[in-house]
């Protein structure tokens, strides 16, 4: 069998102190992880109100909305590494203009010495109503960044764009992407129009797994992405297919259990999917109804009361079906499939570790089963193993 290319990432640390972060990047460079990924958000997605020690244990060791700046963190983690690829999964196109973020994207590059990437996304309300943004034509605002901050990046002298949402003249930024080569910019987006973006402008397309959908549905969207990139007139094999997965592992099964029994991971269950399709896909209604986390989820306006009420709703079970569960093997054969539909960038989230133990370094630790279930994985698609950290 022919060995895979699949690249397998970790998120960064994002509260203070800055040193967490910077120690944990060189952790993982060290145990062969292939990226380190950063979040531009201002908040997390669960209730404040129930990020309490009694169902979170991790809610002793820190505030879920102590959120440091995602550029900042990346620059750091440039710094501090020489070989990891540094990513940015997502920023919106909105809250900076085209420009900014070109200049943020070509800098970070510079820094990593043309190790970063990132992705471009269509926005999350949490990040706009509270701090009175206004999120209008996500979409059109992300086709038009992408355009624009090629334009920027690949041209020597000012360029003027006139378009229906930016209009430059003479607009330069003079310093040339590293090694001459721009940074790859990928979308971030759910079905219909984020795909026809991606395959017609980006380097690929980035989604959540597994409430997107199962195996055969994501390797149809690739194969969407993939058309809208030959009309453009791109080649398809070029572009990356990546996916940011909501995970509960543990060593063992009981623990895992435990964790699908945790009333914030079956709030998240409820409140952290795309849409109203991750649910019925299974024959069940989602206890908060026609719900989309980007459009609908604003964390902090939620009582204690409400979130458990709609906790207490999500049976464990959902929170397996929406989830991947299990052991470092179990986890390895649920992602499997989707390695076969096209997925060959991998970013694990692993949210058993808030839930099982209130200690940071044990939470750190936990990282060790995400390494183990990532070697799984390398080994079943022909890879050379990492080794340990």
């Amino acid at each position: 069998m022919a060995a895979k290319n699949i690249k397998f990432g970790m998120g960064g640390v994002f509260m203070p102190p800055a040193e967490l972060n910077a120690q944990a990047v060189q952790r993982y460079e060290k145990s062969g992880i292939d990226f380190v990924a950063y979040w531009d958000q201002l908040c997390m997605t669960f209730p404040r109100s129930i990020w309490t020690p009694d169902i979170v244990p991790a809610a002793a060791v820190y505030d879920i909305d102590c959120y440091m700046d995602a550029f900042a963190l990346a620059t750091q983690a440039a710094m501090v590494t020489e070989k990891i690829g540094i990513g940015i999964v997502a920023t919106d196109c909105l809250r900076r203009p085209p420009s900014v973020l070109a200049q943020s994207f070509l800098t970070i590059d510079h820094i990593a010495k043309g190790r970063a990437f990132f992705c471009l996304g269509a926005g999350e309300i949490k990040q706009f109503a509270p701090h009175g943004l206004p999120r209008d034509k996500p979409f059109a605002h992300m086709e038009e960044a992408i355009k624009i901050i090629r334009l920027l990046a690949e041209s020597k002298v000012p360029v003027t764009y006139d378009g229906p949402i930016w209009k430059l003249k003479n607009a330069i930024l003079a310093f040339q992407p590293y090694n001459n080569k721009v940074p790859p910019l990928m979308v971030a987006a759910g079905p219909g129009r984020g795909l026809e973006i991606a395959g017609n402008h980006s380097d690929g397309w980035y989604c959540y797994l597994p409430p997107c959908g199962s195996p055969e549905w994501y390797a149809e969207q690739v194969k969407i992405v993939k058309k809208h990139a030959e009309a453009a007139g791109r080649d398809p094999e070029k572009l990356m297919f990546g996916a940011a997965t909501t995970c509960l592992i543990a060593p063992t099964e009981a623990e895992v259990d435990k964790a699908t029994q945790n009333l914030a991971l079956r709030w998240d269950a409820a409140a952290l999917v795309p849409g109203p399709d991750a649910w019925e896909r299974f024959g069940v209604k989602n206890p908060l109804g026609d719900w989309s986390y980007p459009r609908d989820l604003i964390p902090m306006d939620w009582s204690r009361e409400d979130a458990l009420k709609i906790a207490n709703a999500v049976p464990p079970e959902m929170v397996r079906k929406l989830r991947f569960c299990g052991t470092p093997q179990s986890v390895a054969d649920q992602i499997q499939p989707y390695i076969e539909a096209g997925f060959n960038m991998i970013l694990v989230g692993n949210y058993a570790e808030l839930v099982l133990s209130g200690d940071w370094g044990d939470a750190m630790a936990g990282r060790s089963v995400v390494t183990e279930m990532y070697d799984i994985i390398r080994k079943r698609n022909g890879m050379t193993p990492s080794g340990t950290a």
